[in-house]
């Protein structure tokens, strides 16, 4: 997704733009921007809040259109106040982005390689990667639509976790094992679930006609049954 111009001194300018581009990401359970604070400020109530109020700022008004200053006034403290948390804007969209992908990965990974064949497996995958997105729905919001605003080491850092090689590796388990047809190509296969299934932050909508769970046993039917072999269905 994209790039964000070199570090900035306390005090300094906060709003770069940035451009590059790179790539994108869930499962059961909910996470909120508190249990994602740095380590060196665990513990510290005011960096929670800090996180929050920037991931709703940053889904709300787009992290180009938000100011540290703007983020400093949401808070009621003085923009230099800030800086005792973070060196740059940048810092900021880092965590709350970092946040939640990793925690996303986690439960996938929780999910992909527990009880049952590849096909039960991906079913429960597809329901839980939609219910997470949903739970988290404007961390992920920042995330999938601003992560090319990270600098690129950070994205880089992030793309490295392989939210979609444990996708295709599933696929791949299930073709092994004859419950997913042989001719499907496991890496294109694992990059339209995740495509179709993160798009979801565009147009969900709560309260909304149906519930995360329906949702997600409405993907996992549309994906799984073109993907199941006929002798898994038999």
């Amino acid at each position: 997704m994209n790039a964000s111009a070199g570090p900035k001194a306390p005090g300094g300018a906060d709003d770069a733009t940035t451009s590059d581009s790179a790539s994108m990401p869930r499962s059961g359970r909910k996470v909120t921007t508190s249990n994602r604070q740095s380590p060196r400020k665990s513990g510290d109530e005011r960096w929670k809040e800090l996180l929050d109020v920037s991931a709703r700022m940053f889904a709300d008004r787009g992290y180009a259109a938000t100011s540290l200053q703007h983020i400093a006034d949401e808070l009621g403290m003085l923009k230099g106040s800030l800086y005792y948390y973070i060196k740059t804007k940048d810092d900021l969209l880092y965590e709350v982005i970092r946040g939640v992908y990793w925690e996303g990965v986690a439960n996938f990974r929780r999910i992909t390689t527990g009880p049952g064949d590849a096909v039960d497996r991906l079913e429960h995958a597809i329901q839980g990667h939609v219910r997470y997105l949903i739970d988290n729905i404007t961390a992920t919001t920042v995330f999938l639509h601003e992560f090319d605003q990270l600098s690129p080491g950070r994205r880089e850092e992030l793309s490295a976790l392989g939210y979609t090689e444990q996708l295709r590796d599933l696929i791949r388990a299930g073709q092994a094992e004859g419950s997913i047809r042989p001719e499907i190509d496991a890496s294109m296969a694992a990059l339209a679930v995740l495509g179709a299934t993160n798009w979801i932050y565009r147009w969900y909508r709560d309260p909304g006609s149906r519930g995360p769970d329906e949702i997600g046993r409405q993907f996992s039917d549309i994906f799984v049954s073109g993907l199941v072999s006929p002798s898994r269905k038999a």
